[in-house]
């Protein structure tokens, strides 16, 4: 099985707008734009009277003839990339079926545009979320609509243990469905190098440092790291902690960090905190102190090269890291780089990070519900993986559906899932989660502050309630 990422690197182009959410920097936005559309129209009666889809959820009879749905969303048209029809094309059962028209607004100023629109009373119908914070606060201030139950009940049901969460108001009620989706607990590898080394992939958190120990006692370097992303230097350090949070100790704790039920300078913090450092800021594991400080001067996208070098074993980046590997590099299990799951220690549940979208209803209106409804469900997801090489979080996806080879991998390893958790950064507030949790953490890794003193100002810098 092979895998050439430039093959992929079209249909990677809508994922990476989850990297910019962490403050990606490989691709030049250009000046800010007005909002896309693009509009279907179902023709009428394409469906015989009588059938419906989503095992009869949604009957087919053209009962929203003449109505239009807008989408309002962070995926937009660029001027490499057409991603908006592939989107809008996702829906086409959906538009013949009901006869529902679909009008897709995307922008590259969305945090902003859609502030505007919901202050002033002008809501899109379905509103496409990155970010669950921003949701929430949405909720909070009754610009959304619950979703009825029927609907409501496939993001409780759907999707791995965690989704349901960042879809729903801090009372628990649910107000969206999870339409795409990222995975973060990814250590990418070289198979032709560990198979020189004699290595095997760990699968626990403890055979992971037993390996990199050996890797060291070799006279390789197991670990290569880079975090530097402009303004937004620090997120690859975050993405760490975060994952460690969860493994260290647990879903629970990980939920009363991000919503502030525990200082961020609670020990359990530091603990984690601490296991990440043992690797990140350990000159045996990154061949040297002066590999340790280059991390915070390290771009980011080229945090991993060192592998195709052979210069490093590991890197821990999440899938879209696929797109950064140079021309020509086979993404293969028997290629040049492949990938597996960062482990959870022996005794716990698996553990997946991650980030992605939720899509929720901001107009109380039958066809916009029935269109988060669909844009949940495995038909919707199957389409976008197959034209956008978008992950969906849908666990029933069937994996013999996927085309891409690296995807379906990737699909496979993220319904292995058992306890599932959103990036704790885009949960936090945004003085914090996009401000001193990442210049922190970089002061930090580059030795400037010790990780009492890191934690004790990220947590006097959090709002006050």
């Amino acid at each position: 099985m092979k895998h050439n990422f430039r093959k992929a690197a079209v249909g990677l182009a809508a994922l990476s707008l989850i990297a910019a959410a962490c403050g990606s920097d490989d691709v030049a936005e250009p000046a800010a734009e007005p909002a896309a559309e693009t509009t279907v129209a179902a023709e009428p009666a394409a469906e015989p009277e009588g059938t419906s889809i989503l095992n009869g959820e949604i009957p087919c009879e053209q009962q929203y003839a003449g109505k239009k749905v807008t989408i309002f969303s962070p995926v937009r048209n660029t001027d490499t990339d057409l991603a908006i029809p592939d989107f809008v094309a996702g829906y086409d059962p959906l538009v013949e079926c009901t006869g529902v028209e679909i009008e897709w607004q995307g922008t590259d100023q969305f945090e902003t545009e859609i502030n505007v629109r919901m202050e002033g009373g002008n809501p899109p119908d379905v509103v496409d979320y990155p970010q669950p914070g921003l949701m929430r606060n949405h909720i909070e201030k009754g610009y959304l609509t619950q979703l009825p139950a029927d609907v409501a009940a496939h993001t409780t049901d759907d999707f791995a243990a965690g989704w349901d969460v960042y879809a729903s108001s801090a009372e628990g009620t649910i107000y969206g469905v999870p339409g795409r989706s990222s995975v973060k607990s990814i250590v990418w590898y070289s198979p032709s190098k560990f198979a020189d080394g004699g290595y095997t992939i760990p699968t626990t958190l403890e055979e992971l440092t037993t390996l990199s120990d050996q890797m060291v006692t070799d006279g390789t370097t197991p670990w290569c790291v880079g975090a530097e992303s402009g303004v937004a230097t620090g997120w690859v350090l975050t993405d760490w902690i975060e994952d460690f949070m969860l493994r260290v100790n647990g879903g629970d704790v990980y939920d009363q960090w991000v919503n502030h039920d525990i200082a961020f300078n609670d020990p359990q913090v530091k603990a984690a905190v601490d296991a990440v450092g043992a690797i990140v800021k350990n000159a045996d594991y990154l061949g040297g102190e002066n590999n340790v400080k280059a991390i915070a001067t390290t771009k980011f996208q080229d945090g991993g090269l060192a592998i195709v070098s052979g210069d490093c074993q590991m890197h821990r980046q999440a899938s879209f890291y696929v797109g950064s590997w140079p021309e020509g590099t086979t993404v293969a299990p028997d290629g040049d780089i492949w990938f597996f799951y960062l482990p959870s220690p022996a005794d716990g549940p698996r553990f997946m990070l991650g980030a992605g979208d939720i899509y929720a209803a901001a107009t109380d209106k039958p066809e916009s519900f029935d269109v988060v409804r669909y844009t949940g469900s495995v038909e919707y997801q199957t389409s976008i993986a197959n034209s956008r090489n978008e992950l969906g979080p849908n666990v029933a996806i069937d994996l013999n559906a996927i085309e891409d080879p690296f995807l379906k991998a990737v699909f496979e390893l993220q319904q292995t899932g058992e306890v599932f958790r959103f990036d704790g950064s885009d949960l936090m507030p945004g003085a914090v989660g996009a401000g001193t949790f990442w210049t922190e953490v970089t002061s930090w890794v580059i030795g400037n502050e010790d990780t009492q003193t890191m934690l004790d100002n990220i947590e006097a810098s959090w709002p006050a309630s």
